[in-house]
């Protein structure tokens, strides 16, 4: 029987974000350290994000209809060669599953977006360049925090290969898998690769707001601000 498993990992993350979302202090350098080790190493990551998935109702879902985990699982890729090793510039991984869709996944993640007014067609790929995955599929991301104080176009326009910014649906699922990617009032992701469908110059971001989860779709993409960031990410 393992010390740690995936209800404990996904426990730490809860008090931690909750902590922070708090204003409190986090739960400690080396317990963060502790839940990274456990997440890429001894535990097994394919397995650990795919059963957070599970069990906030992905693979239930009718655009899947899984009938138990390992159903589920058996539909999830193992993680790419090329995502396993350590990145320092793109230390995140994570698992998205894009078949629900945008409004279905925030649903089951209680992340606020059609309570804002928004429905499936709301939000639009930017351009059709690097369009995502309908499969569930992997990928290494940041944070934000070094894209802090800058215009999400201009991230967005520089990032080309294999290092994008970030979309919606990809967001949401980064959240998912390590929320303290967002903290209210101190730091916001901005995710330039998805735009409103009616306003272009607005892109999408998620921040916390009064403690609710929430994807917004009019952050103007032109305009710097010191709480928010773009994330980058690599998908393979």
């Amino acid at each position: 029987m393992r010390l740690f498993d995936v209800g404990h990992v996904a426990k730490l993350h809860e008090i931690q974000a909750a902590r922070l979302s708090a204003g409190q202090e986090g739960i400690g350098s080396e317990v963060e350290e502790l839940i990274r080790r456990l997440e890429m190493g001894g535990v097994n990551q394919w397995r650990i994000q795919a059963k957070r998935l599970w069990d906030r109702g992905f693979g239930r879902d009718p655009s899947v209809g899984a009938k138990n985990f390992k159903a589920y699982l058996a539909g999830i890729p193992k993680i790419p060669e090329g995502l396993v090793a350590d990145d320092p510039e793109l230390p995140l991984l994570s698992l998205c599953d894009p078949r629900p869709g945008l409004l279905r996944s925030c649903r089951m993640l209680e992340i606020e977006y059609e309570e804002l007014g928004y429905a499936e067609d709301s939000a639009e790929p930017f351009d059709q360049n690097f369009p995502l995955p309908t499969e569930p599929f992997w990928f290494r991301h940041d944070d934000g925090r070094k894209n802090r104080n800058r215009r999400p176009d201009h991230c967005r326009d520089e990032l080309v290969g294999d290092v994008l910014a970030g979309t919606a649906l990809e967001g949401v699922f980064a959240y998912a898998l390590h929320p303290t990617i967002v903290v209210e009032n101190e730091h916001s992701i901005d995710l330039p690769r998805t735009v409103l469908r009616d306003s272009r110059m607005n892109c999408a971001f998620l921040e916390v707001w009064r403690g609710q989860v929430r994807l917004d779709l009019d952050r103007r993409s032109g305009l710097a601000d010191p709480g928010y960031g773009t994330v980058r990410l690599r998908r393979k």
